[in-house]
């Protein structure tokens, strides 16, 4: 009988463990946003290759924040051709740069959410000119587009 009480809770703890926690909702500086059906998140912060686009942000101080994306500008800068954007997103303007590579579009992002400096890592295929552009969940990140 306590080789089967053992072999009963041994079993319900690999199950318990062993299932993966599917990501629902992504957290962008506490604005919950779903996932799109068909989509799986890699985790709060990350959504990666939903209908072509892949959306990441990372959280940084305000002194860490611009030496970040000077480095990540230089780094992706080499040999392709930056355009300024202006983005809004829940009220608050980031600023950044698109770049075309190949049929994809990179647009790197930074600004201040909520009092919180971040940067936004955004591929997509699509040439992101106005509004018109937000659709889909693109729209759920993003207000505005100058």
């Amino acid at each position: 009988m306590k080789n089967i009480l053992t072999l009963v809770l041994l079993l319900a703890t690999v199950s318990f463990y062993g299932q993966d926690k599917k990501i629902s909702f992504l957290n962008l500086v506490g604005n919950n946003i779903q996932v799109p059906k068909g989509c799986q998140a890699q985790s709060e912060y990350e959504l990666q290759a939903c209908n072509g686009t892949s959306i990441k942000w990372d959280y940084y101080t305000d002194d860490m924040l611009s030496a970040v994306f000077d480095a990540t500008i230089s780094a992706f800068g080499d040999g392709n051709t930056k355009t300024e954007v202006t983005f809004t997103s829940f009220g608050s303007q980031l600023k950044g740069f698109k770049f075309k590579t190949g049929t994809t579009y990179q647009y790197f992002l930074y600004g201040t959410i909520k009092d919180q400096p971040l940067m936004i890592n955004l591929g997509t295929p699509k040439d992101i000119a106005s509004n018109d552009d937000l659709d889909g969940f693109l729209g759920l990140f993003f207000d505005e587009v100058s």
